[in-house]
């Protein structure tokens, strides 16, 4: 059987490429050929090409043509359509991430601004109809069967979506021949648009899966990561976008904290390069692999700072961390009016009883906790508690591969 993925495949962000290659080497064993479909629209690689330094975005390139089998370009959904029919795959699996948004125009809207309002831009990934919602069926003769994994609706506001919009995406969820998602809110979601007629179960996220699926093919062992990035032995590792969520003092603070404990703070970061916490004595610049961001946490003494996958690495491989949440619903510009219940970290450190070692950032009015509580909390960690929710985790994915595996070649008899 010929399968064809369709994901966040050319996104220059580490955690996306991860989960898309955890799946795909999972699949490899499942399945006889698997192909990344390449949809990239225009204006998200555009984007990509805005925010992400050169050196990092080639390396993001080099990442896709080393481990993913790509299909040939597609910008539309009749691209893909046409690549299905080219290529003869039988079957195409969504996900996982964020491949579930449909954000209308009225949350859209950020107020106040310098010009009273204005409108939040979208690229076509963001939008409905997109592939990711599996429009390229309406080009195909025979529509092919569609499964949906641990997707993500990143906050979508779906409570005001159109009723003629809410039918439309109501009849892709119910054509699915298996859907899961990610979080409580993307649950709540295709369970609304659906009146309660698909309910899909919440599944974990496809780097839970990846030491097993991944690093007994591909690794890269310690004294690797720290003859090249320069490290000491004991490290912890500082991720942020901004200088809005901590200041420079409370960075000098925890990094002095760290060293009476002979831990070296290190600024490590994202794909669009280091901010401000490279104020730290040490830190990691780009270019940087996806794979040698992964085993950077994994080896690590902890991780302080934004995004969800960094703490789905420091879970799955039961290593210390604080996450300031960035994620959640903001109503008014700054969030001065906030849902942080919407977030996806939120959901998972619910589900492992680390809420403690969360604290969200989105409201314009919160206030980070002090640097003292957030080194006690590294100090602190509960690792056996890591590890089994990790090892519960990883039954889960399980299952979800199987179900999901068994219910395309059920499909294809």
């Amino acid at each position: 059987m010929k399968i064809g993925l369709l994901a966040y495949h050319a996104a220059c962000n580490f955690g996306a490429n991860l989960q898309l290659l955890s799946t795909v080497e999972y699949l490899k064993k499942e399945f006889e050929s698997v192909l990344v479909i390449n949809w990239v629209p225009i204006d998200l690689e555009e984007y990509y090409r805005d925010v992400t330094p050169k050196c990092q975005y080639k390396m993001h390139l080099q990442f896709q043509k080393e481990y993913y089998h790509l299909t040939s370009l597609c910008r539309t959904a009749e691209d893909v359509a046409n690549v299905i029919m080219m290529e003869g795959i039988q079957a195409v699996i969504i996900g996982s991430d964020a491949v579930a948004q449909c954000h209308p125009f009225i949350s859209r809207i950020s107020f106040p601004t310098l010009t009273l309002f204005s409108v939040n831009k979208l690229t076509e990934d963001r939008k409905f109809p997109n592939p990711f919602w599996g429009t390229f069926n309406d080009y195909l003769k025979k529509p092919i069967p569609i499964a949906v994994i641990s997707a993500s609706s990143q906050d979508t506001a779906f409570n005001l979506i159109g009723e003629k919009t809410r039918k439309k995406i109501s009849g892709a969820i119910e054509s699915y021949k298996y859907v899961s998602v990610r979080d409580v809110w993307t649950q709540k979601m295709f369970s609304s648009l659906t009146r309660n007629a698909i309910n899909p179960p919440i599944t974990p996220d496809p780097v839970f899966g990846f030491n097993h699926n991944v690093c007994m093919n591909i690794s890269l062992d310690k004294d690797f990561i720290i003859r090249k990035f320069d490290l000491p032995e004991d490290y912890l590792l500082f991720s942020f976008h901004d200088s809005r969520t901590v200041s420079i003092g409370w960075l000098e603070h925890i990094e002095k904290l760290a060293a009476e404990k002979g831990l070296c703070c290190v600024a490590m970061p994202f794909t669009n390069g280091l901010k401000f916490e490279n104020k730290l004595k040490k830190k990691i610049d780009l270019p940087l692999s996806p794979l040698e961001w992964y085993y950077l946490i994994k080896y690590s003494k902890g991780y302080i700072g934004h995004n969800m996958h960094p703490i789905v690495i420091a879970l799955h491989n039961a290593v210390p961390f604080f996450s300031f949440d960035n994620y959640g619903t903001r109503y008014v510009r700054g969030g001065l009016l906030s849902n942080e219940k919407t977030s996806k970290i939120y959901h998972i450190l619910s589900e492992a009883d680390y809420m403690e070692n969360r604290s969200s950032c989105i409201n314009r009015l919160s206030t980070p906790p002090v640097p003292d509580y957030v080194m006690q909390k590294i100090l602190d960690f509960d690792v056996e508690k890591a590890k089994k929710f990790a090892d519960t985790y990883y039954q889960k994915y399980r299952f979800m591969m199987r179900d999901m595996c068994s219910s395309l070649k059920l499909a294809l008899d």
